[in-house]
């Protein structure tokens, strides 16, 4: 899908965070997957070094921002002739993938020296500069609150927390949220959570949620075709329109006003 083609009015930033392990990139999945069979004009960005949205969208990283940042690192004078002014262009051409159905922009790993501080400003350049062309750009975050706190995720129109049937997983959604509230997120936007994996009645889990002043959005219920899909590496953007946790996901997103 090619940027022009996909820049229509209206442009809409969804960040999905969480404690590792609650399934958030399996719902950013199954976002895209919706927003796809709708026709939104997609950006997905794979924020999580382990690139598991990337497979879990049925793609390989054959080109991320680390191999980018790489290459910049090595090569100085290849570093002096892109500039800043320039960066932009470069990512578009040779980082984002194209997969027809959607754009796909992968963060992947800090190779060489220094940490992911460089890395993860590089990514933070690169949603600021191509989100734009997008109706939605939809980014699963790296595990914890690391984004956040340092600012990378900054410029969002909604953020997501997703917490799994736990206390604990709540906790770290209601934390998520404060950081971002203090230091992390700039301007106007709208939070909430979505409660996944509950398999049975979650209403002591909605009352708790309520009381850490968390707004929610849904909650999604064990499904078995998942974890089967994970058992046999099948991608999760592969899942039935019938199957519970893409019901779920559906609603949610009319919810948010981002399908009909």
């Amino acid at each position: 899908m090619s940027m022009d083609a996909s820049a229509r009015a209206g442009t809409e930033v969804l960040a999905v965070g969480g404690k590792g392990g609650t399934g958030k990139t399996t719902i950013v999945a199954i976002m895209a997957k919706i927003l796809c069979s709708a026709g939104t004009g997609l950006l997905a960005v794979d924020a999580d070094p382990p690139v598991s949205l990337t497979y879990a969208l049925g793609a390989e990283p054959r080109k991320t921002l680390g191999s980018l940042r790489t290459r910049l690192i090595e090569d100085p004078r290849e570093r002096r002739e892109i500039g800043d002014t320039h960066i932009r262009d470069v990512i578009a051409d040779e980082v984002v993938l194209d997969l027809d159905f959607m754009d796909l922009l992968v963060l992947g790993q800090a190779e060489g020296p220094g940490c992911y501080c460089g890395l993860n400003e590089l990514l933070k350049f690169g949603i600021d500069a191509l989100a734009k062309k997008y109706q939605v750009t939809l980014i699963d975050c790296e595990a914890g609150i690391e984004q956040i706190n340092r600012r990378v995720i900054n410029s969002v129109h909604t953020l997501i927390m997703v917490s799994d049937a736990t206390v604990k997983g709540l906790r770290t959604a209601a934390y998520l949220k404060k950081i971002a509230r203090d230091y992390g997120v700039e301007g106007d936007y709208r939070t909430g959570l979505i409660i996944n994996r509950v398999a049975n009645n979650a209403e002591g889990l909605v009352n708790m949620a309520r009381d850490m002043d968390l707004d929610l959005l849904g909650v999604i219920p064990v499904d078995e075709r998942v974890a089967q899909y994970d058992l046999t590496g099948r991608p999760t953007f592969e899942l039935p329109d019938d199957a519970p946790s893409v019901v779920a996901v559906r609603n949610i997103l009319k919810k948010l006003g981002m399908i009909s």
